[in-house]
């Protein structure tokens, strides 16, 4: 019975549990991330990142800076997500990745395909920079 009102309030179900989640909510899904979207977009050079930038800046009406902007977004998705996956920087790498979710998300949305992978994505991200990578991380290690 003390087992299941363990898993039932709010309190630690082990000592470092919080750490351990953080851990996991970075390493995955900027697994993912990376190695289904970003590793393409950062090897893919200038046309692919003026792509990128068209994409989402002919939305709000910029018709120039599509290729900075998409440089922008491929190395959020291509090196920012490795840096949270390791815990390095992690709230600004986490910042740029939500910037770039949600513009991918607005694009989705402005094409009247489905945004939830972005939105998902920026939700992961929002809540890693509002929480920081955790005690298992460089970050946490060059802190002290």
């Amino acid at each position: 019975m003390n087992k299941l009102r363990l898993l039932l309030n709010n309190n630690e179900l082990f000592q470092g549990d919080k750490d351990w989640a953080l851990l996991i909510l970075r390493v995955i899904p900027s697994f993912y991330l990376f190695l289904l979207h970003g590793m393409d977009k950062i090897t893919g050079g200038m046309a692919t990142w003026g792509w990128l930038g068209s994409a989402v800046l002919s939305i709000i009406g910029i018709s120039f800076g599509h290729v900075l902007f998409g440089f922008i977004a491929a190395v959020s998705e291509g090196i920012m997500t490795l840096f949270v996956l390791v815990g390095f920087k992690t709230r600004l790498a986490s910042f740029l990745i939500m910037m770039t979710m949600f513009f991918a998300g607005v694009y989705h949305l402005n094409k009247g395909e489905s945004p939830e992978s972005a939105f998902i994505y920026f939700a992961i991200y929002f809540t890693l920079f509002l929480c920081g990578p955790g005690k298992m991380s460089l970050d946490a290690k060059l802190d002290r």
